[in-house]
């Protein structure tokens, strides 16, 4: 019989690796890119800009690959929800892209204005508006991008609970917390109001610590092997 011991593991690993780049790689080009001042200091601190985005990036492929690698698992309970959290990982990634694009377009935006000495910034700040907007919808913080985690988390644990491969209070944990994450999203954007960090923090907070309740299951526990058994005999 296949345990899945090492895919459990490998699971739980990646989760915790894509939060933890996340936030070291924000930590590290946000005070650069998100000041009033960043054309200015762009280009000149672009070494610290693509390494932070870089390693932010490197998140998205290690999620890509937890899709992966719950497919033959998740496949023997319900195929479409297997292949459907694959289609919004991958999904994710490509928004992201777009996402990390924009924000290195700010480094060459930030190389030009200072380029050409005695240009009229309105110019520069009116384009660096533009990528600044792209970012806003597609980053890890903008709409379009916490629909589309929503809605993947949401078919993983709602797979999970149906298949019971963990503990059903993990499951139901991450149904919730992808719904809160969903509408939270929504309706701030539909107040239109930047949120204050306690608020940001009640509706994306739940989604990261079941993620890690989730992680520390897998490398710890594994799957639920009577639930492994059950799909094997589905002959799928």
């Amino acid at each position: 019989m296949t345990t899945y011991r090492r895919t459990a593991t490998a699971v739980g690993v990646l989760f915790i690796a894509a939060i933890v780049v996340l936030f070291i790689g924000e930590a590290i080009y946000k005070p650069i890119l998100d000041e009033p001042d960043y054309l200015d200091n762009a280009h000149p601190d672009r070494a610290a800009v693509i390494v932070g985005l870089l390693v932010e990036y490197a998140g998205a492929p290690a999620v890509v690959a937890i899709s992966l690698l719950l497919y033959p698992i998740l496949r023997r309970h319900s195929e479409a929800m297997a292949l459907g959290y694959v289609g919004f990982r991958v999904l994710e990634m490509g928004i992201l892209s777009v996402a990390y694009v924009s924000r290195l377009a700010q480094v060459s935006l930030s190389e030009r204005f200072l380029d050409e000495s005695g240009a009229d910034a309105s110019s520069y700040q009116a384009l660096g508006s533009v990528l600044e907007s792209i970012n806003d919808w597609a980053g890890t913080q903008g709409l379009i991008y916490l629909v589309i985690f929503s809605l993947g988390s949401f078919i993983l644990y709602s797979t999970l609970y149906r298949s019971e491969l963990v503990p059903r209070l993990v499951s139901i944990s991450g149904i919730i917390a992808a719904t809160v994450l969903l509408v939270g999203s929504i309706l701030l954007e539909a107040f239109g109001e930047s949120p204050s960090a306690g608020v940001e923090l009640a509706v994306a907070g739940p989604i990261a610590i079941v993620e890690v309740m989730l992680s520390v299951w897998l490398i710890a526990k594994g799957f639920n092997q009577t639930a492994i058994m059950a799909g094997q005999e589905t002959g799928i």
